[in-house]
């Protein structure tokens, strides 16, 4: 399989994780934090065997997301959105 699916669907498991403690009120953050250092580890093996500009950003928001709260605004759902949008222009 590509790496840049691969890195996609892991990406959109950790996505999905994050929505689904939204909707459930409670927090997954040790899954959540594990599923995202999965999801940084194969987006950088992607970049590494695949590079494109399109890898901008997903990576870019990979970076900004520890940075943004998720509890107090939506500033971190948003992110995380782009990211998404940027794994599906790459995939694309």
């Amino acid at each position: 399989m590509n790496a840049d699916i691969i890195a996609s669907l892991t990406y959109l498991a950790t996505m999905l994780l994050g929505f689904s403690a939204r909707i459930k009120g409670s927090s997954f953050g040790k899954w959540h934090h594990a599923a995202f250092a999965a999801t940084c580890i194969t987006g950088a093996v992607a970049v590494v065997l695949h590079p494109t500009v399109a890898h901008i950003i997903p990576a870019t928001a990979l970076m900004v997301l520890p940075f943004t709260r998720p509890r107090i605004s939506r500033v971190h759902d948003a992110v995380a959105l782009i990211g998404a949008v940027g794994w599906g222009m790459v995939v694309w």
